[in-house]
């Protein structure tokens, strides 16, 4: 009968463990397309894309390794992901708040954009039409610069929106998201000024933004009166002169002109008084509210308020 040795078994034991280890072991390479995300904050809104980047490597890429006409998963192993905090609109279409697949139909002159409701697919083998929330067409331009390696960016073009932009090999496509920051800047508004019954700067600043946002301006009115009632001070009667004005739709004199002008050069006189940065700031456009309202007043009333 065959005896095997303690320091035999020790031995076979030993060896078995590294030659499993070294079968099961792995480096960790480079990948040939990276993991990548670009975010940006347009308004109140975060809007994040999180792709794969691939690379031309002296590829040809537009007709080539991507084929014009079919769906594809715009970059590399797993679907590019969008994903948006809050709602926003596309193309004139409302996507909800979520991750989305972004799939894209290159062809020549005209490019398919796709925003797809399953965000857990693996290239676009998955891909299911009638998962799309919105579908829209836009055109190639040509980059500035050739791109070894396809690049997403987010610009945020102002408070409301941002320009979503593919840059690979020589062609660059482009989309406009809305991200829309009135409304919900409107319900913080509302919800803040439930807590905010003793502070004048809160009431002025919401009825300003809706002034500047073309917002509710009979409860602007009613906030920058609650406002003034607070604290007497240059910024409200400032946002009231203007909301005054902003009840004239014709464009010409109004019954509140020069309700408004006084209500400015009350304004200035208290500013002169405190001559702090935030009244120098806003003292040249009070100035040019006064020279442009009264220029509209007829002739005998400023004639009359002269004597």
């Amino acid at each position: 009968m065959l005896k095997i040795s303690t320091l035999s078994l020790v031995l076979m034991s030993f060896t078995a463990l590294f030659f499993t280890s070294s079968v099961f072991a792995q480096l960790t390479m480079p990948q040939p397309s990276p993991s990548a995300m670009v975010k940006q904050t347009v308004g109140l809104t975060d809007i994040t894309i999180d792709y794969s980047s691939p690379a031309m490597r002296q590829r040809e890429v537009w007709g080539g390794l991507v084929p014009y006409g079919e769906i594809w998963r715009t970059g590399a192993n797993k679907a590019t992901n969008i994903t948006f905090s809050d709602e926003v609109s596309i193309d004139g279409t409302k996507v909800p708040a979520g991750t989305y697949s972004l799939f894209t139909i290159p062809n020549e002159k005209e490019w398919t954009v796709i925003i797809n409701k399953n965000s857990e697919q693996w290239g676009a083998g998955e891909y299911d039409e009638k998962e799309d929330v919105v579908r829209f067409t836009v055109t190639p331009m040509v980059s500035p610069i050739i791109n070894e390696r396809m690049l997403f960016t987010i610009e945020a073009l102002e408070d409301r929106q941002g320009k979503v932009s593919l840059w690979w090999s020589n062609t660059r496509i482009s989309f406009v998201v809305d991200a829309d920051p009135v409304s919900k800047m409107v319900s913080n508004i509302e919800n803040t000024l439930k807590q905010a019954d003793n502070l004048w700067y809160t009431y002025a600043q919401s009825a300003e933004y809706y002034l500047d946002n073309k917002q509710n301006t009979e409860k602007a009115m009613d906030w920058i009166n609650k406002s003034i009632s607070l604290k007497d001070h240059f910024y409200n009667n400032w946002i009231k002169a203007r909301l005054m004005m902003a009840g004239n739709k014709t464009g010409g004199v109004s019954s509140n002109t020069q309700g408004a002008i006084d209500l400015v050069k009350k304004s200035i006189a208290m500013g002169e008084k405190e001559n702090t940065n935030f009244y120098k700031r806003l003292k040249p456009q009070m100035e040019q509210f006064i020279k442009t309202y009264s220029q509209q007043l007829p002739k005998n009333s400023k004639s009359t308020k002269n004597k």
